[in-house]
């Protein structure tokens, strides 16, 4: 498949990265002159091009081969440009499907009348990623090369457990170990102490494993 990105920031460079690593053949566009070398010189490879300039630009897409895109992904910090260079895609040069980023939820709706096919905010993406079954395994390796004792864990609050319908800042959860996220249903819940746990809640927990161990515990009833 061929995939254009748009942006080459932070997402775009590891979304690349993924990509590539599928045998997907990858065309970004990114405006930063320094941060196209970068790729080029991180990733570069058979199955990626670089193309330095502006994704919302007709002559620049057209430059980096959009008319052989299969997909393509809008992925610069900025909601407009993201939006425009989806709508250029799908209008004009008639891409059967585009993606885009938005980190302003309240433009994931706007993005969806005005034609974009999927449209992923910083905060629901996490339930999309859990829900798509990530690769904990995967994961965790990528975490364990950069900081050896850390881990990512997925934990549910069974009913009956310490921690149903306990506040978080009631856990007393160890000073090392990050909650990032509590998912309730189709919902991502950034949390905060005053967060309360209900039954079937599942926790992404981040941190080293006697901290995750400790905390496990409350989760679950513990059996006589």
């Amino acid at each position: 498949m061929k995939i254009m990105i748009i942006g080459g920031g932070n997402v775009g460079y590891y979304l690349t990265k993924s990509l590539s690593a599928e045998l997907h053949h990858i065309m970004i566009v990114e405006e930063d002159c320094s941060r196209c070398k970068q790729i080029i010189s991180e990733l570069g490879s058979k199955r990626i091009e670089v193309t330095q300039g502006d994704g919302t630009d007709v002559e620049c897409l057209r430059e980096a081969g959009i008319f052989n895109t299969d997909v393509l992904i809008a992925v610069t910090g900025h909601d407009q440009n993201n939006l425009v260079a989806c709508q250029l895609a799908k209008d004009y040069f008639g891409v059967k499907q585009t993606i885009s980023r938005v980190k302003n939820p309240k433009n994931i709706r706007v993005f969806q009348k005005l034609g974009v096919d999927s449209v992923i905010s910083s905060t629901e993406s996490i339930a999309g990623i859990i829900n798509q079954e990530l690769d904990w395994t995967d994961v965790n390796k990528l975490l364990q090369e950069r900081s050896p004792n850390v881990q990512l864990r997925k934990m549910v609050v069974e009913l009956g457990s310490y921690s149903e319908r306990r506040h978080l800042k009631d856990l007393g959860i160890p000073k090392g170990l990050i909650l990032i996220t509590v998912l309730r249903g189709d919902r991502a819940i950034i949390p905060s102490g005053d967060t309360c746990l209900e039954s079937g809640d599942e926790v992404i927990l981040m941190g080293g494993q006697k901290d995750i161990d400790q905390i496990s515990r409350k989760f679950k009833v513990m059996q006589e």
